[in-house]
């Protein structure tokens, strides 16, 4: 890992932290998961996100340490929505169109912008179809259970399968990463889904945006690994 990328997570991961937590808690009605954000001191909530900032960022400098300065803080920012998106979703149960929309028209720009410059153009289709791929996967699962899928996910899919599909180099890789996406995420959300069963008693709906970025996370993190 690049000891100088390294200090650049850490040196972003406060700031980025604290502006994601109090972007999240301006979305919080009558049910958050963490104390109120309206505390003389720091609140937990800002304590628990910049500590998940902190782990997202160390990922991402693992995976992209050799990668090109564009395309490593490309995709801290591109995390730094998705982990937005997530908490919003983990405290609100919903994955707000102010803040999907813009990650995935920025997202693309960024993916286009950066591909040139880096003299990478040929990868910008691969991130299209990822995002085209991941959204239409989730747009049948909506279609088929509008009640275990909402519609907010599948427009979150669509920025996750950008973020994936930039990593791929042929258009198979770009099918195995999506499919790596789905089925970590829906892996750690059965988990989850258990562990809230058990500690709940009762089965209930939950958030799954969440543990689809948990998905993207490891599918971009470990890509290189996973399509040869």
């Amino acid at each position: 890992m690049s000891t100088v990328r390294l200090l650049v997570c850490i040196a972003l991961a406060l700031p980025c932290g604290s502006i994601i937590a109090k972007l999240s808690a301006s979305f919080i009605t009558d049910r958050p998961m963490f104390q109120s954000a309206n505390l003389p001191r720091v609140p937990q909530r800002t304590v628990v996100i910049t500590v998940l900032t902190l782990i997202v960022f160390v990922l991402v400098c693992l995976r992209f340490s050799d990668a090109p300065w564009l395309e490593f803080f490309a995709y801290l920012l591109g995390f730094s929505a998705v982990l937005l998106a997530s908490v919003v979703d983990l405290t609100e149960y919903r994955l707000p169109d102010v803040i999907v929309i813009p990650s995935i028209a920025g997202g693309a720009v960024l993916v286009v912008v950066v591909s040139i410059i880096e003299g990478a153009s040929s990868r910008i289709p691969y991130a299209f179809v990822g995002a085209l791929l991941a959204f239409g996967v989730l747009l049948v699962a909506h279609v088929l259970s509008p009640e275990g899928m909402g519609f907010g996910d599948v427009k979150f899919a669509a920025l996750l399968g950008l973020l994936v599909g930039w990593q791929a180099s042929t258009y198979l890789d770009v099918l195995i990463l999506v499919l790596w996406l789905f089925l970590i995420g829906f892996a750690v959300g059965t988990v989850g889904g258990i562990v809230l069963l058990i500690l709940r008693g009762r089965n209930q709906s939950f958030p799954f945006g969440p543990f689809l970025a948990v998905g993207t996370l490891l599918a971009v993190v470990l890509s290189q690994s996973l399509v040869g």
